[in-house]
């Protein structure tokens, strides 16, 4: 994700021109890109506008902008301070990744990994061939660190009830966005025959 959001700041009611006002990412400071102080000319009455740009990364989602306004007539006391969260303005598409692993018995642990997302909104769809499954799934929902988001979702197969290969797919939608898929092939296991060793279960490798 890299896009450039634009914040800005005003301020009114000031006595005179002599105006103050920095930017802070968290506790690092910005540039402004544009600052002015209305009116130009002699008046009772004095604002000030200023506009930052900032590029947004995934681990912004707990950041934080912080515009800081100081003048003479505070007598000084603390400076002016206004704060937007990022995270009201930060969208985080999620990765899938879907792995396939053997249980117990004669089933099948099919996995969608869904990493990195945010915000939190997020509907999980598994499909078997296009249709929606109707096999009963399993989800957790994890916060990372950097606040953003981790959902896994866990599909078991039966062996015996697919005698064809089945085509599984993992479906996300996140926040009005247009739907993300990851599909896997799952080959049921074949018996097979051998002179010397009689009948087998094996599972063919997955092209």
């Amino acid at each position: 994700m890299s896009r450039t959001v634009s914040i800005t700041c005003k301020s009114h009611g000031f006595s005179s021109r002599n105006i103050s006002l920095k930017w802070f990412k968290n506790s690092n400071e910005l540039s402004a890109s544009q600052t002015n102080v209305d009116p130009e000319g002699g008046s009772i009455s004095y604002s000030i506008s200023s506009t930052t740009k900032v590029l947004l990364a995934p681990e912004d989602a707990c950041s934080h902008v912080i515009c800081q306004v100081a003048h003479v007539t505070l007598q000084g006391g603390p400076p002016l301070r206004g704060t937007a969260n990022l995270s009201e303005t930060i969208r985080v598409p999620p990765t899938l990744e879907v792995t396939q692993h053997p249980t117990a018995g004669n089933q099948v642990n099919v996995t969608c990994q869904v990493n990195k997302f945010y915000p939190q909104g997020l509907q999980l769809t598994w499909l078997e061939n296009g249709n929606v499954s109707q096999t009963e799934t399993a989800s957790i929902l994890i916060e990372n660190k950097d606040g953003t988001f981790n959902q896994t979702s866990w599909l078991l197969v039966n062996s015996p009830a697919h005698r064809e290969v089945v085509l599984l797919t993992c479906q996300v939608e996140h926040d009005g966005q247009p739907a993300v898929t990851k599909p896997i092939c799952w080959r049921p296991l074949l018996p097979i025959r051998t002179r010397t060793h009689g009948e087998h279960l094996v599972k063919p490798p997955v092209r």
